[in-house]
């Protein structure tokens, strides 16, 4: 096969591969999703099996336990944000003071008048509500189809559990499994999922308890509310770690009388960020993936643009899901290797590949 019919082919199928991703992309996402959370409660349902439930009440208490757990969450966030949208009409009136004394100030230190100044801000208010009604019904359409595919996720989730023994038995009989490929993929796959969605929830657990911490030594009102919603739109890669310090910001401005409160809320996040684009997501989450730097950006920049805001969620763990394929065929592995971390060779065994290079170099130089 030439080398331009080959690209063809390999053009057409890529092309073909994402339309299909694209047109498809609430299936593959919930069954993508499903797929993580049986591999994270096959180990409890393996055990309640061990201690004599059968497979098909082993499956729906693993479930049922999702289900609470997913209940519950909502359950508080709900609560915590009907208590603060009591308090909605006093935050309001404090905006607008607040922009009133803007305008004042405006009006005496740069001698701009109050109808220019109304003129200038009801033209932006009209770009920003056009532009944010489109964002708002992305968003809000988004949200609809996750909080959709939140409720079959469980029944999905308990099929796949039901299923896993058949499931174990077709890759085994699979052709191209023949010396046990697709099998220690499928358990590698597996053991990813499980770490990196541990990794993801262990972060989320520090980032709220510490945010907390620090929004409740500043005396900020709705300080756990706050902490809690920061930590989970972190998940969000770019776009979450941003909301999550605007809208703690904006709460203290209006809630307190001084400025020295934002900086305190910026000084929390800041650590709090540091704190887990250093320690928390590399060591928890990163290890578990193992993917360099400029791979997970393009992964995000690619799923997001097929999946959106769930594609940006779901983009590092598939990008490692692949990696695994990658390596396990030999004709790909090149590509599972530039995926990956790099390796810190040890520096004698450094200095034994520079000789071994220079050897070989030598050796094709004499040739």
């Amino acid at each position: 096969m030439s080398p331009l019919l080959r690209y063809v082919l390999v053009l057409f199928a890529v092309i073909g591969t994402v339309t299909i991703l694209a047109l498809g992309s609430s299936l593959f996402i919930l069954l993508f999703v499903a797929g993580i959370f049986s591999f994270l409660l096959l180990p409890f349902c393996r055990k309640l099996e061990r201690w004599g439930s059968p497979l098909w009440l082993a499956a729906a208490v693993s479930c049922l336990l999702l289900l609470l757990i997913f209940i519950g969450l909502i359950s508080f966030l709900g609560w915590q944000y009907a208590h603060f949208g009591t308090d909605l009409p006093a935050l309001q009136q404090a905006l607008l003071e607040h922009i009133n004394n803007g305008q004042t100030y405006l009006e005496q230190r740069f001698n701009v008048p109050r109808g220019q100044q109304a003129d200038w801000l009801n033209k932006e208010l009209s770009a920003l509500a056009e532009s944010g009604g489109a964002m708002a019904m992305s968003l809000f359409t988004a949200t609809g189809t996750a909080l959709a595919t939140a409720v079959i996720v469980p029944i999905v989730t308990f099929f796949l559990l039901l299923l896993k023994g058949r499931f174990r038995v077709f890759f085994s009989k699979l052709p191209s499994n023949a010396d046990g490929a697709i099998l220690r993929v499928v358990n590698n796959i597996a053991m990813l999922s499980r770490q990196w969605l541990k990794g993801v929830l262990t972060v989320v657990l520090f980032l709220a308890i510490l945010n907390s911490i620090g929004f409740l030594a500043l005396g900020l009102e709705y300080a756990i509310l706050l902490g809690v919603t920061a930590a989970i739109l972190n998940v969000v890669p770019y776009v979450g770690p941003w909301l999550g310090a605007i809208i703690p910001a904006l709460i203290a401005l209006l809630t307190k009388d001084s400025a020295m409160y934002v900086l305190g809320v910026a000084g929390v996040i800041a650590i709090t960020q540091f704190l887990d684009n250093n320690f928390f997501t590399p060591k928890v989450v990163g290890s578990s993936v193992k993917l360099n730097p400029l791979a997970s950006i393009i992964a995000l920049i690619a799923w997001g643009s097929i999946w959106g805001l769930m594609g940006l969620i779901l983009a590092i763990p598939i990008t490692g899901m692949m990696k695994l394929v990658f390596d396990e065929i030999p004709t790909l592995q090149p590509w599972g290797f530039l995926l990956g971390e790099e390796e810190k060779w040890p520096r004698k065994d450094r200095h034994k590949l520079s000789l071994s290079l220079a050897g070989d170099q030598e050796k094709r130089t004499v040739n």
